[in-house]
């Protein structure tokens, strides 16, 4: 027998969601996905940044980029289905409309999500051998690592060498990199550097930074910035290099991945 639960909930989104959402023009997907998990005032937004960062949502997309996502989203899903209309046209609202086409791709990325992680969960719980009677491994010493970044310097003007910083601060940096490359840090890397005060720079100069970090063996070669936040060990890293790129050089970045 049918309840009001569905409608009960229905209203709690207009109530909620509509409002904050009104007449936005840029990153509303991303909003509306911030909204869902409450880390609108959230610094880290962790759980926003997985998801997003998993389906390329970006937090400044126009509404066309997001509509295409949502396109793809659609598309994948009438694949294999007798109807054949296009993703293009189901989406193709205007006004009130077409907001809540966005909330409801919104929930239903959210959903694909914690599907994908419990579905990852169970097949790990059922491949994994028993563990018992397996003798004990030696401990591998932990590898320290360089992250090395080109972030702007309006990002990096506050630092300074042996600076301690936290995991947040981390995630923060490699969300602005323009430029990346995490390395032994026996590895060093040959940029044409200058002397320049970071402080007195304009803020779009490119800075590079490197980053010294503790048991980070998971980190070394990844080029994704999702894989390398989600492999920050939580100690966080420690400033070791800071200094303004030569402008307009690229000379000593072929090794780096470009953001």
């Amino acid at each position: 027998m049918a309840n009001d639960n569905s409608k009960n909930l229905y209203e709690q989104v207009i109530n909620n969601i509509y409002p904050q959402i009104k007449g936005r023009q840029k990153g509303l997907l991303y909003k509306i996905i911030q909204i869902i998990f409450c880390e609108e005032q959230s610094f880290n937004q962790e759980k926003t940044r997985e998801i997003c960062d998993y389906f390329g949502i970006r937090s400044n997309a126009d509404k066309d980029e997001d509509k295409e996502i949502i396109n793809n989203l659609v598309d994948t899903i009438l694949i294999n289905n007798p109807i054949s209309t296009p993703a293009k046209w189901i989406i193709n609202f205007q006004g009130e409309n077409m907001e809540w086409i966005f909330v409801a791709a919104a929930f239903t990325f959210v959903g694909l999500f914690w599907y994908k992680q419990n579905l990852e969960k169970n097949q790990q719980q059922k491949t994994n051998p028993n563990l018992e009677g397996i003798k004990e491994q030696p401990i591998s010493p932990p590898i320290s690592v360089d992250l090395c970044l080109v972030v702007p310097a309006s990002i990096a003007r506050n630092f300074v060498n042996n600076k301690k910083l936290s995991v947040n601060v981390l995630t923060n940096l490699i969300d602005n990199a323009s430029y990346l490359l995490c390395t032994a840090d026996s590895n060093k890397q040959n940029l044409e550097l200058t002397d320049e005060d970071i402080a007195t720079v304009s803020e779009q100069r490119e800075v590079y930074i490197r980053i010294g970090i503790d048991n980070g063996k998971k980190m070394i070669g990844e080029k994704v910035p999702y894989i390398l936040k989600s492999n920050l060990p939580p100690n966080g890293g420690t400033v070791k290099e800071l200094a303004c790129l030569e402008y307009l050089s690229v000379s000593g970045l072929e090794n780096f991945n470009r953001v």
